[in-house]
Parts: structure tokens; sequence; C-alpha cells
């Protein structure tokens, strides 16, 4: 990538790096997806690719997190090993092994069961981990505004209380849980096969892996509700759900949808515009029906 895909910061990030570390990172470029603003490519002075992610939380977090996704990695997890954690000013960088991939395509069902089988990977993978936080901490239990928002808002709200209370004694999963498992940040080869799971900048949890998946869900929304809305993404959407009712159970899969449309409806009664507010409803309430 030439000069021109990179922003002053890029390169203003990198140098603070090396200033830190004496790592001698050269900025070569961006990466054209990522929810969480995107990655920074560069090169070790070995030639070696990297990715430089900035980490959304505290700098003891992403030591954290960085340690858990080495510990699995080494243990054959498909995540990148991160290589250095730089604070920067008031923020904090992952410096990455960059992963092989293949252009990014649109999601369509077969690609959404290649996503399924690269979490199944996560399966039991902190067993010997028992200080990693549970889930359940990854997401805010926030009310207020939603509560306040409007008549349905209270309703739904409500209904997401009734399943909370009604939720079911589970087993304990020591699955590893990635919290925003979008298909912008799964990478794919060439024949389809999902390769890695990158964009830990939220953090590494214990619990059950299909808890991701419905953050997987939740995300593909945005490309059903499209007024062009693709066909094939459509039916990716469509393969999720049927393997997510497939694999768990009922009270446990309302509870899940719970504990997200919670989260995202908290942002979207802040931020968003009603129509967008209208399909989050929606969704909460045929999901907790």
């Amino acid at each position: 990538m030439d000069d021109a895909s990179m922003s002053l910061r890029d390169k203003q990030v990198v140098a603070a790096i090396n200033r830190r570390t004496g790592a001698g990172l050269t900025a070569t470029g961006r990466a054209l997806f990522g929810k969480l603003g995107g990655a920074i490519y560069a090169e070790w002075p070995d030639g070696r690719p990297a990715v430089v992610t900035r980490f959304l939380g505290p700098h003891v977090e992403a030591r954290r997190t960085a340690a858990i996704l080495d510990h699995v990695r080494d243990r054959g997890a498909p995540v990148p090993r991160h290589e250095l954690v730089v604070q920067v000013d008031d923020e904090v960088y992952f410096v990455q092994e960059r992963l092989p991939s293949a252009p990014p395509q649109r999601l369509s069902p077969a690609r959404m069961e290649a996503i399924v089988a690269v979490n199944d990977r996560f399966a039991d993978a902190l067993a010997d981990r028992p200080e990693v936080p549970p889930q359940a901490a990854a997401l805010a239990d926030r009310r207020e505004a939603l509560g306040g928002y409007s008549a349905r808002g209270r309703r739904v709200l409500e209904k997401i209380v009734e399943v909370h209370q009604e939720e079911p004694e589970g087993a304990a999963h020591v699955d590893l849980v990635h919290i925003d498992l979008s298909g912008a940040n799964v990478l794919f080869d060439a024949t389809g096969a999902a390769t890695g799971v990158v964009d830990w900048n939220l953090g590494a949890f214990r619990g059950d892996r299909h808890f991701a998946l419905v953050q997987t869900r939740f995300d593909r929304e945005w490309f059903v509700r499209a007024p062009d809305a693709d066909p094939i993404e459509t039916a990716a959407a469509a393969r999720l759900d049927e393997i997510l009712a497939e694999r768990v159970a009922p009270a446990v899969l309302r509870s899940y949808w719970a504990q997200w449309m919670l989260h995202h409806l908290d942002r979207a009664v802040r931020t968003a515009p009603p129509e967008v507010v209208d399909w989050h409803f929606d969704l909460a309430e045929s999901r907790l029906a």
C-alpha cells in the first residue's frame, strides 16, 4: 500500500511506538475493514508483517488480554500473537502478527458455517485459566436510557428483566469468547475457509462460545435490514439462526439475546436515529418472545 492509504495519525502512532519500545516498525498501510477503526499495517525491520490496533480499555487489561491470547495460540487457537502492548499518551495499542488472508468477500451461508467452525476451535480453551473474566463482565447492565426512552422501550426492558430472572442454571463453560465476533473480524483463505479471528480490542472472556455467535447474528441484522439487502447475506443470517437453534437450548438462547439486546438498545436509544431504534425493538421483541 502507498502513503495515500495512511493518515498522518497512523504514522504518528507507529513513530510513538518506536520511540517507546525501539521496535523499528515501518507503517505500510491501513486495513480496508474493521468495525473499531480498522488496523494499521506495519513491518518489522526483518520484513515480517505486523498489525497495529488500538485496545479500547486500560493498559493492564490489554496486557491481560494479550497474555490470554498468546496462551491459547500456543495451544493451537487461530488468533494472532500479540508481540507488544504499548501505551501512547491516553491510548493503548497492540502490535501483533499479521495473519495471512484473502481479500474479503460477501458473507455467504458457507462462509457463515466457516465462522462457526473457527469459533468452535475456542471450545474449552480456558479450562486451565479460571481467572479470566466471565462473558457477563463484558457487557455493562445499563437500563436507564432504555427505560426512559418510550413506552415501548419500557415494555422491552421489562421483558429483558423477565428473561434474566428466568435464566436457567447452565454448565460452567470454559470456552474463549470473542465479544465482537463480526464477519469483519474473521479472516478467510482463498478457498473460503476461516483461518483466524482478529480484533480482540474489547478483551478476551471465558464462557460459552455460542454467546459470541449471537453477537455475530446481531451484526448481520444491519445487512438484513438494508434497503438493498443482498439475498446471499440474508441467507447467511438465516443459516446462523438455524445453527443457533440446533445448538443452544431455547431458554439459554433467549437469555443470550436479552443480554445482547440490552447492550445494543442502550447505545441505540442514545445515539441512533428513530428508524434504527425501531428495528432494534423489532429484533428484541421477536427474539425474546
